[in-house]
């Protein structure tokens, strides 16, 4: 009775184990087929564990792994997958996404053949993919064969907006992304490009739905994860944030870089810089050399003490990217505490010299051609800080050697739309406004899904001064990417052609969307203090103040007006000392602190000197010669 028993005994583990495969694989089916990749992936091992020769596990396995974005995974599952008895020819494709993945396009493109069979639309998106990261021409063609051999597959589409965004058709990858998202209702991938898109398109607060559907489709989709902290932390909800920043290091098996370069971006915010500093010490180096990373750092550095640290990687990142704003701004105040006047020039000048430069900028240039005994450049330079223009420049100007070659490639390649852009962005930067217009309007007719074209017509209109027609073409850029320059140019626009409602209403959207964005806080700042709101406008800059420190002189300037407005001289003077010590030459300054000096009678003498001070930097300034003249009559 022994032998028979035991025979039963196996013969039912056997059943056992078939039936415990075919549930599993059952329910991964299922969790794929609802885009809970993770979910899946843990219903295929299962089934592969009770049943490791079962082939269409195995291919399902690979396809999860693609999903997640596992070349090594997926490539291992399809050998194994052919070890079990399927032919090559059915799995070509999926090796060949599984290389793409690992970096191999060039293997990718030899492996996935031409696009024929069952997998066809599969097989031509890959190829697409393939030759699009070789920098093949014939990727959009590839693309355009995917789409008409799979005209409802969520995946190509899907593909076909990120092709057409890495290429600026913002129109174009709106489109395939709605494609894909209808196409593909559980197609989190396509949720999440929709979010990002939707991003730059709206807002933050418009791109969270969009991710919170993704994450609900795949709670464990670590890239949505992601997106969806840095959403929140822009959106100033850091606890959110860092909640979602760390499900993805435990969803990732307890270490995400990304997740810990947040969480070093959360502590830089908070100005705990030992802790940012330790954090993103955990990256490994995986940022060292992105411009996010080696900004971050340099904040630390800075924060910290280390300003030549600083200051030596600033100055790597702005031979990189020289129109980094932020980096040369970091750069220029680093130099400044090495007491090095001539390199913050040299970092500021390319954003001073523009018609649009930020008033730190303007002021920190001209603390340093103050310090270098430039006292006419530095009056120049603090009055314009006094009341800085808007920008209607795409890009830095360039010199003189490099203009000249910039319009020879131009020239020889009419095709190339970013050389395009520089060229009219330069144009107007020299003030070509009729030329830049022409190239801008023929640039806009060639590619009506570039919101960069847009801005550039609405530039060349606005040198003309006519901003009523600037407004059209800025509207048209933001349906395309409600971005902080196009709403900027948008709202001076409309202010200049004097539509003021209009412009408050675009700004308060734009505000909605990005609550925290500091130049629409410091614009809408300086609208409630137009319209003599101190109460409403010191809200505003106090939140500035507390998010960026005391070292600001223009938002402390306006804080200590707005609170000697409302009489509050108490408050008004350490917020209108501390301006005028950062920033002594400035006349908005002088001005400031000497008529509340002189007002709030603690030193009526010195508020006279300092407002004949302001007096003599901007003798143009009727409002600051009228107080003068109030102080001297007594």
């Amino acid at each position: 009775m022994r032998p028979v028993l035991a025979f039963l005994l196996g013969a039912l583990a056997l059943l056992a184990a078939c039936a415990d495969s075919g549930g599993a694989f059952e329910r991964g089916r299922a969790a794929f087929e609802a885009g809970d990749m993770r979910a899946a992936r843990v219903e295929l091992m299962n089934a592969l564990q009770a049943d490791p020769a079962n082939a269409a596990a195995r291919l399902l396995k690979a396809r999860v792994d693609l999903a997640l974005g596992d070349g090594v995974a997926a490539e291992a599952e399809v050998a194994r997958a052919r070890q079990a008895g399927t032919g090559d020819e059915e799995t070509r494709h999926l090796l060949a996404h599984a290389r793409l993945l690992q970096g191999d396009a060039r293997g990718a493109l030899n492996e996935v053949g031409e696009p024929t069979g069952a997998d066809a639309a599969y097989r031509a998106r890959i190829r697409a993919r393939a030759l699009a990261a070789l920098g093949d021409a014939g990727a959009g063609a590839m693309f355009d064969r995917a789409m008409a051999l799979g005209p409802r597959d969520s995946d190509v589409f899907a593909d076909v907006a990120i092709l057409r965004r890495s290429a600026g058709n913002i129109a174009g990858a709106l489109q395939a992304v709605d494609q894909a998202v209808a196409f593909g209702p559980q197609n989190a991938r396509a949720l999440l490009l929709r979010g990002e898109l939707t991003r730059s398109q709206y807002g933050l607060a418009a791109a969270l739905p969009w991710f919170d559907r993704a994450i609900e489709v795949d709670p464990g989709y670590v890239d949505a994860r992601l997106e969806r902290a840095i959403t929140l932390g822009d959106l100033g909800r850091m606890e959110d944030m860092l909640a979602d920043a760390r499900e993805a290091h435990r969803l990732s098996g307890g270490a995400n870089n990304m997740a810990y370069y947040l969480q070093a971006v959360l502590a830089a915010r908070a100005r705990d810089y030992e802790l940012a500093r330790s954090i993103f010490n955990r990256t490994n180096g995986a940022f060292a050399e992105r411009p996010s990373g080696m900004l971050l750092e340099s904040v630390v550095d800075f924060g910290m003490g280390n300003v030549e640290q600083a200051a030596g990687r600033l100055a790597r990142l702005v031979a990189m990217q020289p129109g980094n704003r932020r980096a040369r701004r970091l750069l220029a105040a680093s130099r400044w505490r090495m007491d090095d006047p001539a390199g913050v020039i040299a970092a500021l000048e390319p954003l001073a010299s523009r018609p649009d430069a930020d008033a730190y900028s303007l002021t920190l240039m001209g603390r340093a051609l103050a310090r270098r005994g430039d006292a006419a450049g530095a009056s120049a330079y603090l009055a314009r800080a006094a009341v800085p223009t808007p920008a209607r420049s795409a890009l830095d100007p360039l010199g003189p050697q490099d203009f000249d070659a910039l319009r020879r490639q131009a020239e020889v390649e009419p095709g190339n739309g970013p050389v395009q852009v520089r060229l009219i962005s330069a144009l107007l930067a020299r003030g070509l406004g009729e030329e830049a217009l022409g190239r801008a309007r023929r640039l806009q007719a060639a590619n009506p899904g570039a919101p960069e074209v847009h801005i550039l017509v609405g530039d060349a209109l606005g040198t003309r001064g006519d901003f009523a027609g600037a407004t059209e073409h800025y509207r048209r850029a933001a349906n395309l990417a409600f971005s902080e320059p196009v709403a900027l140019r948008l709202i001076e626009a409309l202010r200049r052609s004097n539509q003021l409602d209009a412009a408050d209403g675009v700004l308060t959207l734009f505000l909605r969307q990005n609550p925290r964005n500091v130049p629409a806080q410091i614009m809408v700042a300086a609208r409630m203090m137009e319209r003599e709101e101190w109460g409403e406008a010191i809200q505003v800059y106090e939140g500035l103040r507390r998010r960026l420190g005391n070292n600001d002189a223009t938002i402390l300037n306006n804080l200590a007006w707005a609170y000697s407005q409302t009489g509050d001289y108490e408050r008004a003077l350490p917020y209108a000392r501390r301006a005028w010590a950062l920033d002594r030459d400035n006349p908005a300054t002088s001005d400031t602190l000497g008529w509340i000096l002189y007002r709030g009678g603690s030193d009526p003498m010195g508020g006279l000197a300092l407002l004949e001070q302001a007096a003599r930097g901007a003798p143009s300034d009727i409002a600051i010669r009228r107080r003068l003249e109030q102080a001297r009559r007594g």
